[in-house]
């Protein structure tokens, strides 16, 4: 995931330029948020993974983003996500894991009707995992920094969109997977998360 990382930034470092040229063509071409303020509800799957466990989780989260327009191609967002499906076999090891989130966001957006987005800002994700007797999870775990993503989306309607958006959330460092029981080392791993959702944005025009 951290080829993602990579892949993210430079979206949004090609996404910035977009932004400023679309901002000059603002009166031609508006994003028509209508009052500046809308929600986003979003539905997706996430998947906390590293080496070990390698295939990483299957969990579902639901959530929404609050947001509010500060000029005319930049926004705010408060962002709450909540795990609706637990992963019931944590990379098969048993454990039960999910993970819900919350963080505000700074959002640059091109205009027009099909548009992109980036978004960066400050998360925490409360990830917890059931008791297992091969991996020290510490139960539930607050892990706290900076995300980022980046989105498509599809004006379908007055004062409705969908997107399909991609996010990268803050790395779990240093979770010691003990299989000295079943005659295998002590490993530390960093545990990624990354979000792919589907989202329908309301505008209230």
């Amino acid at each position: 995931m951290r080829k993602n990382l990579v892949i993210v930034f430079l979206s949004l470092t090609f996404l910035i330029p977009a932004v400023s040229h679309a901002a000059r063509d603002y009166g031609r071409n508006p994003i028509d948020f209508g009052g500046g303020v809308y929600l986003v509800l979003k539905y997706g799957e996430i998947t906390i993974a590293d080496d070990v466990p390698e295939d990483g989780s299957d969990i579902r989260n639901l959530g929404f983003a609050f947001g509010k327009q500060v000029n005319d191609v930049l926004a705010m967002e408060f962002e709450y996500t909540a795990t609706v499906s637990e992963d019931g076999d944590y990379g098969g090891t048993g454990s039960r894991a999910s993970a819900d989130t919350v963080g505000f966001f700074v959002v640059a957006r091109t205009p027009g009707d099909l548009y992109a987005k980036g978004r960066l800002g400050y998360t925490r994700v409360s990830q917890e995992f059931s008791d297992n007797p091969v991996i020290d999870w510490g139960g539930e775990k607050n892990v706290y920094g900076i995300a980022a993503g980046v989105s498509v989306g599809y004006k379908i309607m007055k004062g409705g969109a969908i997107e399909l958006e991609y996010m990268l959330y803050p790395t779990r460092d240093d979770v010691e997977f003990d299989f000295s029981g079943v005659g295998g080392p002590v490993v530390e791993e960093d545990l990624e998360m990354d979000f792919v959702a589907i989202n329908y944005v309301w505008s209230f025009e």
